[in-house]
C-alpha cells in the first residue's frame, strides 16, 4: 500500500487563514483550561511527559490556550498556527500572564520544512489537537519527526455540523468527510508500519457552539470556498438562509462527532 499516495489533501492556505482569522475573536476569549480538568492535557500528565525540563510543540495551536495551559509545567512551550490573528491573541495572552517560556509563530505547517525550522528531533513532546494543520501523510510525518520522546494526536471524525451542512446543501455542496474519517486509519497505518505502538481512545461528543450571525456567515462562506468556487448568487443564498435562522443576532450550531486520541512514544 502506497500510504503517501493515498493520504493526500489539497490544502488551500489563503482560505484557511481567512476562515481562522474570522474565528479568532471567539477563540481568544476561551479560558485557559486546567491540566487536571482537560482530558487531552490530563493524558499527557498521566503519561509522565510533562517534565520541568521538557520542551513542547503545539501544532495548529489556534489562540494558544493549550500551549499556555502547559507552560507552567515545562521548560519551553511553543505554539504555531496559520492564522495571524490567532497568534496575535496567543502572544498577547502570554505577555499578559507573564509566561516568558511560551512563544508563538505564525506559519503554514503544510508548506514549512523541518530543515528551515530546525525542529527535527527538537521537542520532547509534540502534539496536535483537533487541527487541520495535520491532514495528510506529509504533515503527520513532520509532526512525528519533531518529537524526541512522545507524540499526542486528537482528531474529529464522523463529524456533522447541522447548520453548516444545510447551508452548503442549498447550493448543491454535499460534505464529503471520507478523507477526514480515514485520517485515524492512515495515521495508525503510518505508525504501525514504522514500528510504533500507539494507544487509541475514542468517544462521542455533541457541541452547541454559538456564533454571531456575521461570524457564522464568514465561517460558512469559507467552508464553501474550500469545496469549490461559489457565485455571488450562491453567496446570497447562504447569507439569506443564515439570517433567516438567526435569533437575536446569533446562531446556535449542533455538531456531533467522534473524538479520537492517539499517543505514542518516540522510537
Amino acid at each position: 500500500m502506497d500510504l503517501k499516495a493515498l493520504w493526500k489533501t489539497e490544502f488551500q492556505p489563503e482560505i484557511h487563514r481567512q476562515m481562522w482569522d474570522s474565528a479568532a475573536q471567539d477563540y481568544v476569549k476561551k479560558p485557559i483550561p486546567a491540566v487536571e480538568e482537560h482530558s487531552f492535557l490530563k493524558l499527557m500528565q498521566q503519561r509522565g511527559t510533562l517534565q520541568k525540563d521538557a520542551s513542547v510543540l503545539d501544532i495548529g495551536c489556534g489562540a494558544g490556550t493549550l500551549t499556555l495551559a502547559l507552560a507552567p509545567y515545562v521548560k519551553q512551550a511553543v505554539g504555531c498556527d496559520i492564522s495571524e490573528k490567532m497568534i496575535a491573541g496567543a502572544k498577547a495572552q502570554a505577555a499578559e500572564l507573564g509566561m516568558d517560556n511560551a512563544s508563538f509563530r505564525c506559519l503554514d505547517w503544510h508548506a514549512e520544512s523541518l530543515e528551515h525550522l530546525n525542529w527535527e528531533g527538537t521537542f520532547d513532546v509534540v502534539f496536535a489537537h483537533q487541527t487541520p494543520a495535520i491532514s495528510d501523510y506529509d504533515t503527520f510525518d513532520k509532526m512525528v519527526r519533531c518529537a524526541r520522546k512522545a507524540c499526542f494526536f486528537r482528531a474529529n471524525t464522523r463529524r456533522h455540523d447541522a447548520v453548516l451542512a444545510r447551508a452548503l446543501a442549498l447550493i448543491g455542496i454535499q460534505q464529503d468527510n471520507a478523507q477526514k474519517n480515514a485520517t485515524i486509519a492512515y495515521a495508525f497505518a503510518y505508525l504501525w508500519d514504522k514500528g510504533y505502538e500507539p494507544n487509541i481512545q475514542y468517544h462521542k461528543e455533541v457541541w452547541h457552539p454559538v456564533k454571531t450571525i456575521d461570524a457564522q456567515i464568514a465561517w460558512t462562506l469559507s467552508r464553501a470556498r474550500l469545496c469549490r468556487e461559489i457565485t455571488p448568487e450562491e453567496e446570497r443564498v447562504i447569507v439569506d438562509y443564515l439570517r433567516t435562522i438567526s435569533e437575536h443576532g446569533t446562531i446556535i450550531e449542533t455538531i456531533t462527532t467522534t473524538i479520537v486520541t492517539m499517543d505514542w512514544m518516540a522510537l
